[in-house]
């Protein structure tokens, strides 16, 4: 009997099991304007975070839900649980109070673009001498502290290509924003008039998601390596994820992505495919 009502619960709770796992649906938050080569514009979500965070959920048994808005009101409710992560997130510390940040295999750093009659920059501290001024997206990497005296200019949800018309119509000297996307709209615009400065801003880094802390795939334990006497940061974290947690399975199978060269691969297929033909800003 006592047998008899072992195997029954051993049913039980496999059965639930087997019920999460088909019931697990990661949302994935983007702001509405296109990203390109990682995400097109809303409604369109087709590119590499897609390819990737798919296939990265179909491995842990999950599927995977897109949710486009603004990217304030996305990360609001990142900070709720309501939308489990942002594929490509900047640290900060007002992002680590509601943000586990994941390694996503992916290397990025911000360079800078003007046009092509600017010389070579190489600090920011030069647009403030030459008394330039700067295009940088509301809520991006801040570079660890913009020169004091920098003109900044924020236009509000600003994509590449708006960032590229206000270049060339002269309502800004320079946009800083990440690497691949710049290159990635330079090979498609080949008659632009516009110039890269990989040298201005940043050094090469691994990128991160931001998995919400609400969340219910989130589960922590103490980090015991925490040094509290260090500023808090990516590697320095007062918590780590909870082994089990959907959010650790996630963190698990993209490191063995990355550490097999697949999310590599997939990151160039997106890079040498050429978008459709649209007009020069």
């Amino acid at each position: 009997m006592i047998i008899k009502f072992c195997l029954t619960l051993l049913t039980l709770v496999c059965a639930a099991q087997v019920f999460a796992t088909e019931n697990c649906e990661l949302t994935m938050g983007y702001r509405t304007n296109a990203r390109p080569p990682y995400i097109a514009e809303a409604p369109d979500n087709s590119g590499l975070y897609l390819n990737l965070y798919q296939e990265a959920a179909a491995r842990i048994g999950c599927s995977l839900k897109v949710v486009r808005a603004p990217k304030k009101r996305i990360l609001r409710e990142i900070a709720k649980g309501n939308i489990d992560f942002y594929p490509g997130l900047a640290f900060s510390k007002e992002r680590h109070n509601y943000a586990h940040f994941i390694v996503n295999g992916l290397s990025e750093r911000y360079i800078g673009v003007s046009r092509d009659d600017l010389t070579d920059i190489t600090s920011l501290q030069q647009l403030v001498d030459k008394q330039l001024v700067l295009l940088i997206s509301p809520g991006s990497y801040q570079l660890g502290g913009l020169p004091n005296k920098l003109i900044v200019r924020k236009p509000p949800d600003m994509s590449t290509d708006s960032a590229i018309a206000f270049l060339t119509q002269h309502q800004g000297d320079f946009y800083v924003y990440d690497e691949s996307t710049l290159r990635y709209w330079l090979q498609n615009h080949p008659q632009h008039g516009l110039k890269l400065h990989p040298n201005c801003c940043d050094n090469w880094r691994p990128g991160h998601l931001g998995f919400s802390r609400k969340s219910r795939y989130f589960s922590a334990d103490v980090n015991p390596n925490y040094v509290a006497a260090k500023p808090i940061s990516i590697d320095n974290s007062p918590w780590e994820l909870q082994a089990g947690s959907i959010a650790y399975a996630l963190q698990q199978v993209l490191s063995q992505m990355a550490n097999s060269g697949e999310t590599e691969r997939r990151y160039q297929d997106y890079m040498q495919q050429v978008s459709q033909p649209a007009a020069t800003p």
